[in-house]
Formats: C-alpha cells, structure tokens, sequence
C-alpha cells in the first residue's frame, strides 16, 4: 500500500470559531483552509471519449497531467468523481462513459452487457483500490485535497436510458449475485433489498479502510440523486422514457450513507474525514431544494439552485435562461456548514467573477470544468466539439480560483466573514479594523465606499481581468466613516482592494 509524504497539513475539521471552513484537526493554532479547483467526469476512471459506443481499449485517464494542471492553476481541491456505469453516456449521448476500474472483479461466469465477465460482488477489484489510493496520495504530495464521491446518482436518472441501469454492475445481466436493479428506486431509495444494501455497506468500508490515514481525503456520499420530485413529460420524453418516471426521494438513504461512513471511522479508531452532502435532483419545491443538505450530520454541502424564478420549472442551465444567483450573487455563508459551491449544480458556464463572488460570500468555489472534458493539454485551445465547450472558455475561472486562494492564504481568513453592509459593491469579506477584502464587481472606474474602522491602513489592488497588482501605499482614518476609494487600473474593470491594518489609532 503507498504511503504519501504529504503536503497537506493534516485531517480536516469544521473549524469551532468560524465554521465557514475547516481547519487542521491536529493543528495548535486555527488557520482557515479554503478549497478551490476544476474538476470533470474522468479524473479517476479510464473510458471516456466522444461518441457513444465504447472503444475496444478504454481511453485513458492522464492524472499526472491533470495535477500539473491543477498546480498551474494553484488550485488545491479535488472533486474525485465516481462513475457507477461500466457503459453509459453522457453530453446528450455524444460522449461515452464506459468507466473502468470499477470496484469489483470480473470473474465471470457468463458475460456481462459488454461481453466481458460478469462482476461477483462479492470480489473487490484491488485495481480500483490501488488506484483510488495512489490518486489520493499523488494530490496529497502535491498539497491538494481530495473529495471522494462515493456513489453518483446523476447517471443512474439522468443518462440516456437504457444504459444509465443496464450498464451498472448491480444490474441482473452484469453479476453472478442475483443482485437486480432496475432503476434508481432499487440503489439509492430506502428501504432497498438487504443485498444490495450489503453489497453498499462493504463497498463503503472498503473505501474507507482503503484512505482512512491520509490527510487531505473529504468524503462526497454521492452525485445529485433523486430528491423526491419529478420532471414533466416534455423532459421525461427528452430523457428516452416513454412517461414520466418515478425516481423517489434518496435522502435517507444518504443519512444513511453518512451514518456508515462516521460509524465505521469511530469504531475503527481512525481520524475522521469531513462528509459532504450534494445537490439532489428533482425536488418537489425547487426553492427548498438545499433543506435536507442543511438538515444532515454532513460537515460541507454543495448547494443546488433554489431561485424563486425556477419555481414553477425551467433550469438555470437551459439555453437563454436567467442564471442562478449561485454564479452571480451568491447569499452569504451564515456558517450552518461549511458551503463548496460546485457549478455543476446551477451552471454550465463560469467566469472570474463567480470565482471571487463565491470567495467574497464566505465560499469554496469549485468548477465543473466542461472544458477538460477532451483533456487538460489540447492542441487547440479554443476549439470546441459538439456539446462541449473549448478549453479556452473557462481560463479566466481557473485563474480566477487560484487568485482566491492566493488572497486567502495571505489573510488571516479564520478571522474574517462576509459583511455586505460594509461597502457600496456588496462583496466583502472583513475583520473590522485588521483586514478587508472588497471586489468591485462592475465594469467601471466610479468609486466606491468601504466602512472602516479608525486606523492606519496598507492598500493593495488586484485586477481580475489583467490579475496585476498594484501597492498604493497606505490609507489613515481618524474616525469610523466611509472613506471612497477608486480602482488604479486603466482598463476600469473588475477590482479586488485589500486592506489591512498596519497600526491602529
């Protein structure tokens, strides 16, 4: 088994002062640990490509390219994704999902849908293990964390049908166990058959014995499951389903999941990992739709769009929809959980701004990085395919994130928490009379007001559009009042302002 010598400085917990965010376990002193980074479909699996067929060998999966990527970025988290299907599709069936490993061996008998042994769940792959291990050491030595997904519920309801069940090992034609599901309501909607919940509940601790000494790994329970409501007829039809299924509600199953998971680390003696729980889709009331995240044992949360304007139906990824205030105005983190806001679930798109807004809010931004979906290194850069935008299209969100990190890690972050009140843009992150973080959102060069304690006070610019910095000296305030500042910057775009206190009055 490989160990790690990791960077990361130890197992993370929601910290007790401000849990906006974790903070090292074992650390004496508290220090805020803000996470940021890309993330897409195969960045564990091999198997996936353009077209719907699988290929006869599966494409493989460069993850030493996609560190060097995330390190170029200066991002430091990992949304590891888990692919349940061993053939399936996604992109509106364009690109193939025929992932593999896949956590049990192949030892036949008989052939599965793909003419490959079938699986006997009662076999770990330790091929999957190996390389879950080795994939979370490899990001530890390089200071990143790892958020692992544990079951995917998107495919399982949301892929083209039929391969979104019959191409997951759990389907009858695929084991030797008479396991058999067939549909979503059999995997991740309680009460499931006791042998499949079995075959779960090993699975579970086998990933967990398999990372549980390594510091930077985060548990995800799973992918956007089902939440209890349903889609209607013109989008069921959209989806290959001849009338509007019925995919029930997975919510206590993923209680459940998380209670296996703080069980089994408490009952092994083992550190204990932060557990995340993810956006489910369809609801009953879109408005609501983060309740059972907010209302679960889970330490971080990866919200899903709840705008009124989507209430009565519609989606912020449509084509020529209103975007989710998740990308453009972000509520404020109040400290229920500490809050990764993931724009895999509310936009199909990002730029810099969404990056900063989230940070300025009290986030963690994350992005659904469409644009490695044909990998991290493409000859042309601003080429796209159908379906899937270019890499080019989402630079600016990458940089952006590194930036944030940037400022986060150069701040006393522990201290500090969004206050809209105190400046005209709205985005600020603050501890009155030592540090302000402001970001000027709008295009221009009007100034702008920051309420600030009375002292002395060092300034630092930062352009989002050019990401150059400027020093610009010091500000004084004899009194609490609301001094103007105005961006340095030429181009009158997009500014971030630092402020921090170099003596007080």
């Amino acid at each position: 088994m490989q160990n790690m010598n990791s960077q990361a400085p130890g197992a993370l917990m929601v910290s007790k002062t401000n849990p906006r965010y974790f903070t090292v376990a074992s650390a004496p002193e508290q220090k805020a640990i803000y996470l940021t980074g890309s993330h897409i479909w195969n960045n564990f699996h091999d198997g996936m490509g353009p077209g719907a067929e699988c290929s006869e060998t599966p494409e493989e999966s460069d993850f030493d390219a996609y560190l060097a990527f995330l390190k170029e970025h200066n991002h430091n988290f990992i949304r590891l994704w888990r692919w349940e299907q061993f053939q399936s599709q996604a992109a509106g069936g364009g690109y193939h999902l025929c992932m593999t490993p896949q956590p049990w061996g192949r030892t036949g008998p008989g052939e599965a849908k793909d003419g490959k042994p079938k699986f006997n769940l009662e076999v770990f792959n330790d091929a999957y293990f190996d390389r879950l291990r080795e994939r979370v050491v490899a990001a530890g030595n390089e200071g990143i964390y790892v958020g692992v997904m544990l079951f995917d519920g998107w495919a399982l309801h949301l892929s083209p049908a039929p391969d979104h069940v019959e191409g997951h090992p759990f389907h009858a034609r695929n084991n030797v166990n008479s396991v058999a599901i067939e549909s979503i309501l059999d995997h991740q909607v309680l009460p499931l058959d006791p042998g499949v919940q079995r075959f779960q509940e090993a699975y579970i601790r086998k990933v967990v014995d398999t990372l549980h000494d390594l510091p930077n790994v985060l548990w995800e329970v799973a992918n956007e499951s089902s939440g209890g409501g349903s889609v209607d007829e013109s989008f069921a039809q959209m989806m290959g389903y001849s009338k509007v299924p019925d995919w029930g509600d997975s919510t206590e199953w993923q209680y459940w999941v998380i209670d296996v998971v703080k069980r089994h680390e408490q009952e092994m003696g083992y550190d204990l990992h932060p557990m995340g729980i993810t956006m489910q889709f369809p609801v009953k009331d879109q408005t609501k739709v983060n309740d059972p995240l907010f209302n679960s044992k889970a330490e971080w949360i990866s919200p899903g769009y709840d705008d009124e304007i989507f209430a009565q139906g519609g989606h912020p990824m449509a084509p020529g929809s209103p975007p989710s205030r998740w990308l453009d105005n972000p509520p404020p983190n109040e400290g229920r959980k500490v809050v990764i806001t993931d724009t895999d679930h509310y936009s199909g798109t990002a730029d810099a701004l969404w990056a900063w807004k989230s940070f300025l809010r009290g986030h963690h931004p994350i992005l659904m990085d469409y644009g490695i979906i044909a990998g991290v290194n493409p000859a042309d850069p601003s080429a796209g395919s159908p379906g899937v935008p270019p890499y080019a299209a989402f630079e600016a969100a990458r940089y952006a994130m590194g930036d944030t990190l940037r400022y986060a890690e150069k701040m006393n972050l522990i201290e500090m928490e969004p206050r809209t009140d105190l400046t005209s843009t709205g985005f600020a992150l603050a501890s009155p009379g030592q540090e302000y973080l402001i970001l000027q959102s709008a295009d221009t060069a009007d100034p702008f007001t920051v309420k600030l304690e009375p002292g002395v006070y060092t300034v630092e610019w930062f352009s989002v559009n050019t990401r150059e910095t400027k020093i610009d000296g010091q500000v004084e305030v004899d009194s609490v009042g609301d001094p103007k500042f105005m961006t340095p910057f030429g181009d009158g775009g997009p500014a971030v302002l630092y402020l921090k206190a170099a003596r007080a009055r």
